[in-house]
């Protein structure tokens, strides 16, 4: 998983939940409960952390994507009451990975694993939105786009260590390139990066703008593909306070905007080698939050295009909602937005293979 920061069996197919409308879980259906705001009215509302769609929409790719959708039904799951046969107790955050497996059996509530989904809780918040995207319904533009990103991404674990103060990480790692969030005013602040790892290559560190700064372009690009207002309503929160793109090397105080129309990312996390984290809820000011799961080739740092080489395993789990998804079954891109400030949620590690890693 990976996300820029604006400042990752016994199972119930989604063939039976084709009116819409039901309970996790549950067959039965369920009249009027649409919630009355549409969820992306909710997603407007707030500032996004996480984003990641990589192709500008122009007159054509709005064609693509109106066609991709036809595609796909919208299923919306409403979560119910917690069943005391499914999870023996709330799960809490930070607790142990023994604690949850005595109150939570995951074969025994509902995985998402393709489609377009859409999960309300019972009072209409919108909990999590997901989209299965196979590699067979993008254009070789749009692949070749993840590929550079995802190079990209291995390329900058050159520069800088793990992420190991987060208490929250068990296994696998975390890396973070940019701007790293202020706490406190007038706090000094730099770079993400290792000093040792920077010194013995100074040329390749300062040569590396130009494929950050692409990168700043096709996430900004990909906000826009999600929605007009709500990429306007970022850039110009994030343009008016001038902080810097994690292109950018240098920080002035009260800068300038950037100038870049799509440049306003400050900071960018990611995951690989079979990430797992604690149960918790993120602490940020921010409601929801955008992610986007995939197989790259570890030693390339390509999009693993080969079906026959992907790795298996990996769920983002939300024990007290009663439902995980699936972020192995997709040959391709696995979006998610979820309210992460709300709701406990953790993540269980994919079993990479000798060639191919979940990012």
């Amino acid at each position: 998983m990976w996300h820029p920061h604006w400042a990752p069996r016994k199972n119930i197919g989604f063939s039976q939940f084709r009116l819409c409308q039901c309970h996790v879980g549950s067959n039965r259906e369920v009249k009027g409960c649409v919630p009355k705001k549409a969820p992306w009215q909710y997603l407007i509302s707030c500032v996004l952390q996480h984003i990641v769609i990589p192709q500008p929409l122009g007159n054509s790719g709005r064609s693509q994507k109106t066609n991709e959708c036809k595609t796909t039904r919208m299923n919306r799951l409403f979560s119910s009451s917690r069943p005391t046969a499914q999870i023996s107790m709330p799960v809490s955050a930070n607790m142990t990975p023994s604690e949850i497996q005595r109150v939570v059996d995951v074969n025994q509530i509902q995985g998402i694993h393709f489609g377009r989904v859409e999960i309300f809780s019972s009072t209409g918040l919108l909990i999590a939105l997901v989209e299965f995207r196979p590699f067979t319904t993008m254009s070789e533009v749009k692949v070749n786009q993840w590929d550079e990103l995802s190079q990209c991404l291995f390329c900058e674990t050159r520069f800088t260590d793990p992420i190991a103060t987060n208490g929250q990480i068990l296994e696998g790692f975390m890396f973070a390139i940019g701007w790293p969030k202020c706490s406190t005013k007038n706090e000094q602040f730099g770079l993400y990066g290792s000093v040792w790892k920077i010194k013995n290559a100074k040329d390749e560190w300062r040569n590396r703008g130009a494929n950050l700064s692409s990168v700043c372009c096709i996430l900004g690009q990909s906000l826009r593909y999600v929605g007009d207002n709500l990429f306007e309503k970022i850039q110009n929160f994030y343009n008016s306070l001038g902080v810097p793109s994690f292109d950018q090397a240098n920080y002035e105080a009260n800068m300038p905007a950037n100038g870049g129309a799509f440049k306003f990312a400050s900071a960018l996390t990611f995951t690989m080698n079979g990430f797992k984290n604690a149960p918790h809820v993120d602490k940020d000011a921010l409601l929801y939050v955008l992610g986007w799961w995939f197989q790259a080739d570890k030693r390339t740092g390509q999009i693993q295009r080969d079906a026959s080489k992907r790795c298996t395993g990996g769920k983002l789990i939300f024990p007290n909602e009663h439902f995980w998804i699936d972020l192995s079954a997709c040959h391709g891109l696995i979006q998610v937005v979820w309210a992460s400030s709300t709701f406990v949620h953790y993540t269980d590690p994919a079993q990479d293979n000798e060639s191919t890693t979940l990012v």
